[in-house]
C-alpha cells in the first residue's frame, strides 16, 4: 500500500493547518468485536512525500489505513496530520486526503 499526502490549494485555511504534513500517529489501538487486536500501541512519524506500508496478511495494514482515512474508528491513541486532529477533524482531513485500497467495497453485480 502507497498513499500519499498534499494539500489541495483550493482550501486555503486548510493549507494554513497543513503546511507542515507530517502524519503521527500515536499509540493506536483498534480491537475488533471478535476479540482481535489489529493494532496495538502503533506510533509512526511520516514525513511529507511517498511512504510505503509492507507487512504480511493479518498485520494490521488495512486497518491502519481504514483508520487514518477516518472510515473507521480506532479505540485509543491519536492521529494528527499537520494540524489536523483526524479523530476529531474528520471533514477537515477528508479535504486533503485521498485514499483508494486495492479492494474496495462494491456490489460485484451492480450495474449502471
Amino acid at each position: 500500500m502507497f498513499f500519499t499526502i498534499k494539500a489541495r490549494h483550493k482550501f486555503a485555511s486548510i493549507n494554513q493547518k497543513t503546511n507542515s504534513k507530517e502524519l503521527r500517529i500515536d499509540n493506536l489501538s483498534k480491537t475488533y468485536s471478535n476479540g482481535i487486536k489489529a493494532l496495538q500501541n502503533i506510533s509512526l512519524e511520516i514525513p511529507t512525500g511517498m511512504f510505503g506500508l509492507l507487512g504480511p496478511n493479518g498485520a494490521g495494514k488495512s486497518t491502519l489505513m481504514r483508520t487514518i482515512a477516518t472510515l473507521q474508528d480506532a479505540d485509543s491513541g491519536s492521529i494528527v496530520l499537520g494540524d489536523i486532529d483526524v479523530l476529531q477533524q474528520k471533514n477537515e482531513l477528508r479535504q486533503v486526503l485521498g485514499y483508494l485500497p486495492q479492494q474496495f467495497g462494491l456490489y460485484p453485480k451492480i450495474s449502471a
